[in-house]
């Protein structure tokens, strides 16, 4: 029932994190959810039309074959937003020993780049990609903000 509010060129972003590209020994819970996440976006990513993921000939076909059925899927594009630490008040009250809240990403920053990626499609990651939001950069008269990085 999804398919009935797409639209085209949709734009599908999840959430995922940085922390679950490498072990995560003291929150494997947490890693690998996030883990799951990734996977997810990857594989609906290679279902997309908007893709330039590798795969095989064999699961391009599956994939075009899928599309048939849902059409929405030719224009989807579907990627994860992974950031190490987003600046809630939440996430301060569960760290309040951390005192650099300066290395966190700022939810706005992300809502941003995400509405950026509304507005201007061909800015957009390919679909099934992996994107880090990264702390600012205090670039001296650039506006200090996430920048964000293809993982894969």
């Amino acid at each position: 029932a999804a398919s009935h509010y797409m639209a085209e060129q949709g734009l599908f972003v999840a959430i995922g994190a940085a922390a679950a590209l490498t072990p995560t020994p003291s929150m494997s819970a947490y890693g690998l959810s996030k883990a799951a996440v990734h996977h997810y976006i990857q594989t609906l990513g290679a279902l997309c039309g908007t893709t330039s993921l590798g795969a095989s000939s064999m699961y391009k076909r599956q994939a075009k074959a899928i599309r048939k059925g849902a059409p929405y899927l030719d224009e989807l594009t579907a990627t994860a937003i992974l950031p190490n630490v987003i600046d809630t008040p939440a996430n301060r009250e569960s760290f309040p020993n951390n005192t650099d809240y300066s290395q966190w990403v700022k939810p706005e920053k992300i809502a941003k780049e995400i509405g950026r990626w509304i507005v201007r499609p061909r800015l957009r990651p390919h679909s099934g990609s992996l994107v880090k939001a990264l702390p600012p950069r205090g670039h001296e008269g650039v506006e200090k903000g996430a920048f964000f990085q293809l993982v894969r």
